[in-house]
């Protein structure tokens, strides 16, 4: 029967994950902050006008309610964009540097059976106003760190760059039809189907064969740029080789270069990426736990324009991950528990006001049946694992061990156990 009150996509989040959750939040906001960024939150609702022409969200997938104004209102389903829109509110110089972090929720109602969650619990980072090498590198150095400090260290960082195979499709002239095709084929690495599809179009045998490699760029970032240069056949080409370059040589500065390795080929279903973008994985698991990029366009939306760089973090991906690899922070802190009978309200209170202005975790609770059953229950519950049971009597102290009473002197001295 309690199925009936819930959501499917929607789930709670037990107390030891909500701890590890804030744990975690607690640490990344604080990395986030040494670097500079601000934290910011925006609303839960959004104007349904802010993504209706954003084609990277199709609109079946907005969760579209009805305000008592008549207006058409959406749960948000990314954060980037009213990040960007606060950014351009606030900040109407477009040449401010301005670095946000960020923790949310979004909500998509994904329409495909494979993607069963519809809240997401994100947390990221969005660097407005540099356009520079060292800022793309700073973002994805931010993302790699996020999951070094919480002592996941098997990670690396897919990177590739959204213009470099747009640049050489818009110059062979095709259309959107045939690029979105290819585009499929090549995120595929599917060589057999991309032959096929280039035998039905009229192209220069070289330019097939250029076209032929793109799925094989992937891999040791030295190896693939050697590959890329040799594909360049315009200057824009060349300016994404050298950009991708020197974002690259930076991260090798500063020790980072390990965890990264190239792929030209995938693609981002926010459409609004328009230079690198990225994928971050724990290497043992499927599915990416971090995405991001930059959108240099973006925040032309709302009239300022203003090139960006930033990623979101899935949270509770990561939370899975580090609990099946005995890495999420568990709550180990002690809670004191007073039993008291009732002559002996007034005492128990200030013994447990004691342990509180002392940063402990004290209850209190009167004795209704008989102290071994409330004890009992209490040793049943998981959520008081960890507890310290004492029991107080005619303004004697009493501390529990193994089922036994023993009388003590002062509550914050467990070890004189008489």
């Amino acid at each position: 029967m309690l199925f009936n009150y819930t959501i499917d996509g929607f789930e709670n989040i037990q107390h030891q994950d909500y701890f590890a959750l804030q744990q975690i939040n607690r640490k990344l906001l604080s990395l986030y902050r040494s670097y500079g960024y601000h934290q910011i939150s925006t609303p839960t609702f959004e104007t349904y006008d802010l993504y209706v022409n954003e084609d990277s969200i199709p609109s079946d997938d907005l969760f579209k309610l009805v305000n008592h104004q008549g207006k058409v209102l959406v749960l948000k389903p990314d954060a980037t964009l009213p990040v960007t829109r606060m950014a351009a509110m606030n900040h109407p110089n477009n040449d401010d540097i301005i670095k946000f972090s960020y923790e949310t929720n979004i909500y998509r109602n994904f329409s495909s059976p494979e993607i069963i969650k519809k809240e997401i619990t994100q947390i990221g980072i969005e660097y407005f106003g540099n356009d520079n090498p060292e800022c793309d590198a700073e973002v994805i150095a931010m993302a790699i760190q996020s999951l070094l400090i919480n002592d996941i260290n098997d990670v690396h960082i897919d990177l590739g760059h959204v213009g470099f195979i747009n640049f050489l499709f818009d110059d062979l002239a095709f259309s959107a039809k045939e690029k979105a095709t290819l585009f499929k084929y090549i995120e595929n690495k599917n060589i057999g189907d991309i032959t096929d599809y280039l035998n039905k179009l009229t192209l220069p045998e070289d330019k097939k064969a250029i076209i032929l490699k793109l799925p094989l760029l992937y891999g040791k970032p030295i190896d693939v740029l050697n590959t890329m240069k040799a594909l360049c056949i315009n200057d824009k080409m060349r300016q994404v080789v050298k950009n991708i370059s020197e974002i690259y040589a930076h991260l090798d500065l500063i020790g980072l270069a390990e965890y990264v390795s190239f792929d030209l080929g995938f693609t981002n279903q926010m459409n609004y990426y328009s230079d690198i973008n990225f994928k971050g994985y724990i290497n043992s698991c499927g599915e990416p736990v971090i995405s991001g990029g930059r959108y240099n366009h973006l925040s032309e939306k709302f009239g300022i324009p203003r090139p960006a760089c930033g990623f979101a973090i899935d949270l509770l991906k990561v939370i899975d991950y580090m609990e099946q690899h005995q890495l999420r922070p568990c709550d180990n802190a002690t809670i004191h528990v007073i039993f008291y009978e009732k002559n002996d309200k007034l005492t128990a209170y200030q013994l447990a006001d004691e342990l509180r202005q002392a940063d402990k975790i004290a209850e209190v609770f009167m004795i209704k049946s008989t102290l071994a059953d409330q004890v009992n229950k209490l040793h049943q519950n998981p959520l008081y694992k960890n507890a310290n049971i004492y029991y107080l009597s005619q303004k004697k102290l009493f501390l529990e061990q193994n089922d036994e009473f023993f009388a003590i002197d002062t509550i914050f001295a467990k070890s004189e156990v008489k």
